[in-house]
């Protein structure tokens, strides 16, 4: 086997997925996922998994990462890592490209497979116009793609949240008890679910709230109270993807990824989300004719970075 490598990894704010990726080919080898609070800072993470992998020869490293990229310093917005672009690639003496997270996603777009999409009505795309990705997670990520093939990072999850009935006016005016600017990604995130019930709740015991994963589970149970945060979610995002496919003029669909999602497919009715996103006074004819999709594919985001690092 060719031990000729790139490397590559996916950051976000609970998790580091790497991989290595042979330079002639799209196989993803050595997928290791690492919990970023085992870590103190990115490159202690890296530094472990270049110990598993001592006979690979790394020829350079895409890093797709949870957070503004514009300056050296990168500071992640959901965990305390922060490290210098600069410093990091003299210390590895690699070449060393740094993406948003939600780009790798968008770069991902043009390698999915057609069993890789499940789509919600019955538009799609014509490759004539604009893309838009989003995937709530630990935090909530935006991105676009032009049909020519650029991705136009964003941090579309912190966007002020704007309620769309009586009932998430309540849910606002709750959040607001606890921050002075809510966020889209407040309600539509890991934290955002919590949020949600939380908000649903006012007044309970939550000495011992639930986690994100209880709430699901809860959901996946019939209870009630879980169900119905499980379902103002999905309502929030659907109306969220479809202000965002206003907003960047996403003609070519809304694709919607994170690991939130697969794990209450079973409880989204598609016709209700497609309904609400769709959703927009004088617009819901426009937003009608817009393709919705599901990303079902593994590993997206590191896929994502393949796709940036041969545009590179």
């Amino acid at each position: 086997m060719n031990n000729v490598v790139q490397l590559i990894a996916d950051i976000g704010g609970t998790n580091v997925r790497f991989a290595c990726v042979p330079v002639d080919d799209d196989e993803l080898l050595n997928i290791t996922n690492l919990h970023c609070e085992d870590f103190a800072q990115l490159e202690d993470a890296l530094a472990a998994y270049l110990a598993t992998i001592p006979t690979y020869r790394i020829t350079r490293i895409c890093l797709a990462v949870a957070g503004p990229v514009t300056q050296d310093t990168i500071a992640f917005t959901n965990n305390p890592w922060t490290f210098s672009k600069k410093d990091l690639q003299q210390k590895l003496g690699l070449e060393v490209l740094i993406i948003n997270d939600f780009s790798a996603q968008a770069y991902c777009l043009d390698m999915l497979k057609p069993q890789e999409l499940e789509w919600l009505g019955s538009p799609r795309p014509s490759g004539k116009n604009l893309r838009v990705v989003i995937g709530p997670g630990t935090g909530l990520g935006v991105a676009g793609m032009t049909a020519s093939g650029e991705v136009l990072a964003t941090e579309g999850g912190h966007i002020s949240f704007a309620p769309a009935n009586l009932h998430q006016i309540a849910l606002l005016q709750e959040l607001w008890k606890h921050h002075s600017h809510v966020s889209v990604e407040h309600l539509l995130s890991g934290a955002g679910l919590c949020n949600i019930h939380r908000a649903n709740n006012p007044g309970g015991n939550f000495d011992e709230e639930l986690t994100p994963a209880a709430i699901t589970e809860g959901a996946m149970a019939g209870d009630k109270k879980c169900l119905q945060t499980i379902d103002d979610f999905l309502a929030i995002l659907a109306a969220v993807a479809g202000d965002f496919a206003m907003a960047m003029g996403a003609l070519d669909g809304v694709y919607l990824t994170g690991v939130i999602l697969p794990r209450i497919t079973t409880l989204i009715d598609r016709d209700v989300f497609r309904k609400s996103f769709v959703a927009k006074g004088q617009f819901e004819t426009y937003c009608s004719t817009i393709p919705l999709a599901f990303i079902t594919a593994e590993n997206p985001g590191l896929r994502g970075c393949i796709g940036a690092l041969r545009r590179s």
